[in-house]
């Protein structure tokens, strides 16, 4: 027969942190709030028991020393000055040797933000429709055309002359002086093809990045996010207190680890009690998980951030207890029902909802603007008067340059 015995009080070791777990004073009696908080309010209401709170003497939830020992919440409880540890710790194989764990009640999701990407400058959208190497491709191949044009199909013309008829098809002009002869119509009729598909797919992708401009480049997983951060481009921050630096540094993928090392190294960290939105305001990624980040910031669509593709790691999330706790199989059962009965999820959607609503009546809706302006097509209009002005140049030379120079004719 199981006994319902339970300790009539209980040791907490937790983190006062607003959403998270917040310590209330009712009629002369500690009550627990914020999602963290009633779950341990529940399990002291369902099991009878007075909740004796221990406050982290140094704000952490866990941290390794390195020689079997650890600080934070996950110290207490190895020491014996705590019977149970919550704060959204998890069941993990490094603390199994100093604490138990109760059954997992949640999942951690460990992701990173970024700021929400803005629209891309249409100033410069002329480049947009091609990548870097298709452009450089062209280039070559319009370069490759005027060699082989000037030696094999046009009469008695210059580099710059086949060049500048080489750059005219592009732009539907004729070509002319080609000599013709039969193979010379097929390689004249290639190039043909070609000067007209091309500028063909870059007017259709010109005009639809005007209309719908794309997004400002942001990393979309760890990979990228450990390239960008490596190259200067970004910084990663972790939560100060728990153990994900850890994590990266003890990662199988070698991209994981030069993140944690360059993290380490620089002492990026941020804490949970700090505004979110205002360390994005630079390029700067945040690692933490997702529940964390709905309760600290929001559910969408008013989060204005950007998540990463893909997970630094999934882990359970437990009860930690201390070793040797009496009564575990009797505080599983009560966490079983909680956990079955949706309570924590319920809690979790309840506390993202109102503790951000304040913030969602001040989102004004806003109609998207779908109409080019003249600021849209302002490098559209500069592109068009240097073309002008080279062609004036142009023409300026075939006139006054003397023919004895051969420019453009040999």
């Amino acid at each position: 027969m199981k006994s319902h015995y339970f300790p009539s009080k209980i040791k907490v070791a937790l983190i006062e942190l607003k959403s998270i777990m917040a310590i209330k004073k009712l009629n002369d009696r500690i009550v627990l709030d914020g999602l963290e908080g009633k779950l341990v309010q529940c399990l002291a209401d369902k099991l009878n028991f007075e909740i004796e709170i221990l406050l982290s003497p140094n704000g952490e939830m866990l941290s390794n020393y390195g020689n079997g020992t650890w600080s934070g919440i996950v110290g207490m409880l190895q020491r014996g000055e705590a019977d149970m540890g919550v704060m959204a710790l998890t069941l993990s194989e490094r603390t199994l040797k100093v604490v138990d764990f109760s059954i997992p009640y949640d999942v951690h999701e460990y992701i990173f933000v970024t700021k929400e990407p803005g629209q891309m400058p249409k100033v410069s959208a002329f480049t947009y429709p091609f990548s870097q190497d298709l452009w450089i491709l062209y280039i070559l191949m319009i370069l490759a055309a005027t060699i082989l044009f000037q030696r094999i199909m046009f009469r008695k013309a210059t580099l710059l002359g086949s060049f500048l008829s080489v750059l005219g098809s592009i732009a539907s002009q004729a070509m002319e002086n080609v000599r013709d002869t039969p193979w010379r119509r097929v390689m004249f009729g290639m190039w043909m093809t070609i000067a007209a598909v091309m500028p063909f797919y870059y007017n259709t992708s010109f005009l639809s990045f005007l209309t719908m401009p794309g997004k400002v480049p942001v990393p979309r997983n760890f990979e990228e996010l450990s390239k960008a951060v490596l190259g200067g481009k970004y910084k990663c921050l972790t939560s100060i207190g728990t153990g994900d630096r850890m994590i990266l540094l003890e990662s199988a993928n070698e991209y994981l680890v030069k993140l944690g090392k360059i993290i380490e190294k620089n002492n990026w960290e941020y804490s949970y009690e700090e505004e979110f939105v205002d360390l994005l305001d630079d390029p700067v990624a945040i690692i933490i998980s997702k529940i964390g980040l709905n309760i600290l910031l929001g559910l969408p669509p008013y989060v204005s951030v950007k998540t990463s593709n893909d997970y630094l790691g999934v882990w359970h999330m437990a009860i930690n207890l201390r070793k040797g706790f009496c009564c575990r199989e009797r505080l599983n059962a009560v966490l079983s029902g909680i956990v079955s009965g949706g309570l924590y999820k319920k809690w979790a959607n309840d506390h993202a909802f109102h503790d951000k609503l304040h913030e969602r009546l001040e989102v004004k809706h806003e109609e998207p603007e779908l109409q080019l302006t003249l600021e849209d097509l302002k490098m559209a209009f500069y592109a068009l008067f240097i073309g002008y002005g080279l062609a004036l140049m142009a023409f300026l030379a075939e006139l006054l340059v003397p023919r004895s120079l051969k420019i453009f004719h040999s």
